[in-house]
């Protein structure tokens, strides 16, 4: 069983989108024996995002799949991950976050012990400068 599903949608990120990737596999590595697989959805890029998330998918040693939905909007995009994922634990994060490396880790000892078929969680993120303003 997979123990950790990570959400991603992005829209037009190629230029970025690497930073935030670059993150999940630091936190995977670091997660050790917990089952972690990707899901990324693609909301309808018009720029090369497809191309980056094709060429780090093949690189990756956990299960990633990626998605298209060609509709624009977070919540069609979110809706079609949603309906891919495997894992006990859904954590959703934004395409322009970069995860601590000990993220992963720390939501499945936070949710050890639940009961709950599926749980998720959210939190705080560190943006990358291009996209605070």
């Amino acid at each position: 069983m997979i123990d950790v599903s990570v959400l991603i949608c992005t829209r037009d990120r190629g230029a970025s989108l690497s930073r935030t990737l670059d993150s999940v596999t630091r936190a995977v590595g670091v997660a050790g024996d917990v089952a972690v697989e990707m899901v990324v959805v693609d909301n309808g890029s018009s720029d090369d995002t497809a191309a980056h998330l094709a060429a780090w998918q093949a690189e990756q040693a956990f299960p990633v799949m990626v998605l298209a939905e060609p509709r624009a909007g977070l919540a069609r995009a979110r809706n079609l991950g949603l309906a891919h994922v495997r894992g006990r634990i859904v954590a959703m994060t934004d395409d322009d976050c970069v995860l601590k490396p000990d993220y992963l880790l720390a939501l499945v000892r936070r949710f050890a012990g639940s009961r709950r078929r599926r749980s998720s969680a959210g939190g705080s993120c560190r943006a990358m400068p291009q996209t605070c303003r």
